[in-house]
């Protein structure tokens, strides 16, 4: 009797236990289709505001992609007119230049043609001079050797006329005769020298005057090139200050651009983030349960999203930080080693807010020296392997 009371008791608490099961399993299968009718109407309320934000973003970036264009073309219009202004510049400057050569060069031939027509007519008046003065020292010679040799013919008629008479006069005569002789010799000598050493100061005041007129011709010459020298120094000085504005408006544009490329970046960085969330908010086990209908509606929605093309990225690698002491090389060393998977030139630009060409430059450093390693235009980590 105890066993067939414990065995009734047992079968009475199962089958209530049962019962209690079957109703709990009837309140979840209700909870269940009352959740899975909320989840259907919240998910075609989304798929409508997203459907309306799509159309919204659409809108806003052809007028965005309108006014950017239309700054771009009014800037690049600007640059243009200030080269154009620029080139005219240079122009008129070299024509400027090439008149003053011209001028100067004319100045210079006509100084030469007055420097030989004076040099001609100072060597024929020179030589005029020098004939005639000549001529004088030969009329002057002729004159002395007439006196000289009317005296001897003087003299050996006195010795003719008084050889007999005055033997014992001879010796003193002699003598007297000797005498005169040589002082006529020494005051032809004397007048001789007299003549050459007027000759030599003509000759050196001759010599004196071309080296002051020598002199003064290339102080003339110096000036004109200090003055030349000065005028192609300023207009030198005006191209490499043209030069320096044409730099730093190029440079200013290059900045500008640069942030807008960030600009742009950052769009497409919020609207990839709205995608990833979007994805990870639709959970797997709820695709199975929707209906047809609702597959097809969000089918519609995903095709009706702006195309955006963004670069797709291997490993979500975080910004090196590097101090601001770096140098470029190391922070393009840190930059690569986080990026197994290869980078270019171009990704990096952005990222560490320096110009493609100072970044190849310290690029290709680095790989000189063998810290990175080079496959067509990508730079791997020399420490990890690539494919």
């Amino acid at each position: 009797m105890g066993l067939s009371n414990e065995m009734k008791n047992l079968s009475e608490e199962i089958l209530d236990s049962f019962k209690g099961r079957v109703k709990d399993n009837a309140d979840l299968v209700a909870s269940v289709g009352n959740k899975l009718h909320q989840f259907r109407s919240e998910q075609q309320q989304t798929a409508k505001k997203i459907q309306a934000n799509a159309a919204e973003l659409k809108d806003d970036l052809a007028v965005a992609e309108k006014d950017r264009l239309k700054k771009y073309n009014q800037l690049i219009g600007s640059i243009q007119s200030d080269i154009k202004s620029i080139e005219k510049d240079v122009k008129s400057s070299k024509s400027s230049t090439k008149g003053l050569m011209q001028d100067f060069s004319k100045a210079r031939k006509i100084m030469s043609s007055d420097l030989d027509k004076f040099f001609s007519e100072e060597n024929k008046s020179r030589a005029e001079n020098e004939q005639s003065r000549m001529s004088d020292y030969q009329l002057y010679i002729e004159k002395l050797s007439e006196e000289v040799s009317s005296i001897f013919n003087y003299t050996n008629e006195m010795l003719e006329k008084f050889a007999s008479e005055h033997k014992e006069m001879s010796a003193e005569l002699s003598e007297e005769l000797s005498k005169n002789k040589k002082e006529r010799f020494e005051h032809t000598h004397a007048l001789i020298k007299s003549i050459q050493s007027r000759l030599a100061e003509i000759s050196s005041e001759n010599v004196d005057a071309a080296r002051k007129l020598k002199n003064n011709l290339n102080h003339g010459e110096t000036e004109r090139l200090k003055e030349y020298n000065a005028l192609f120094d300023r207009i030198s000085s005006e191209i490499t200050e043209m030069s320096k504005s044409t730099a730093t408006l190029l440079d200013n544009f290059s900045k500008d651009r640069s942030k807008g490329a960030e600009h742009w970046k950052e769009m497409q960085d919020k609207i990839a983030a709205i995608r990833s969330n979007k994805q990870e908010a639709s959970p797997k086990k709820a695709e199975k349960v929707v209906e047809k209908d609702e597959i097809k509606a969000a089918v519609v929605v995903k095709k009706e999203l702006p195309v955006i093309e963004e670069k797709p990225q291997l490993l979500p690698v975080e910004k090196p930080k590097v101090s601001e002491e770096s140098t470029l090389e190391d922070k393009i060393l840190i930059y690569i080693n986080n990026h197994p998977q290869g980078v270019k030139v171009s990704d990096m630009e952005e990222p560490l807010h320096e110009t493609r060409m100072k970044i190849g430059f310290a690029a290709k450093c680095l790989l000189d020296a063998a810290k990175v390693s080079k496959v067509e235009n990508l730079y791997y980590p020399i420490t990890k392997s690539y494919h």
